[in-house]
């Protein structure tokens, strides 16, 4: 959502891309329904899909126009995060955040959402210069 807001994922390559990590092939992608991450003020850190994005940090995910994804995160650090998508004005898409949540371990999740070519960031609206990531949402 921040343009040049992103950190590095932690093989070294900024916003997760290219590197030894998991596959960023745009047809991975397309199996893609849930996304699970560690929130913690250094990063999200993906959890799910493993074979996607599994321990990136920040990265660049890709989302498939109309199709529904659920987001789920815990707190890893006990500080308060949230999730939010948001377009390139900085502004939240469609109500998509989660709740505020400060106790290390407790979730919270985006559910049911339909992705739009509008959709260019997650962040988390109190670490938005570390817990940043682009958003690409391709045509089927």
């Amino acid at each position: 959502m921040l343009a040049g807001c992103g950190g590095g994922s932690e093989n070294g390559d900024e916003n997760g891309d290219g590197g030894d990590g998991p596959s960023s092939d745009d047809e991975a992608w397309t199996d893609v329904s849930e996304f699970y991450l560690e929130g913690r003020v250094e990063a999200w850190t993906f959890v799910e899909p493993s074979d996607v994005v599994g321990g990136m940090d920040n990265p660049t995910i890709t989302l498939i126009e109309g199709n529904e994804y659920d987001f789920t995160w815990v707190n890893s650090d006990g500080v308060t995060h949230n999730l939010e998508i948001r377009d390139e004005n900085d502004e939240v898409v469609e109500d998509y955040q989660s709740d505020d949540v400060g106790t290390e371990g407790e979730e919270a999740s985006i559910e049911g959402l339909v992705a739009t070519p509008e959709m260019t960031t997650y962040i988390c609206q109190f670490y938005p210069s570390t817990q940043v990531g682009d958003i690409e949402v391709q045509s089927e």
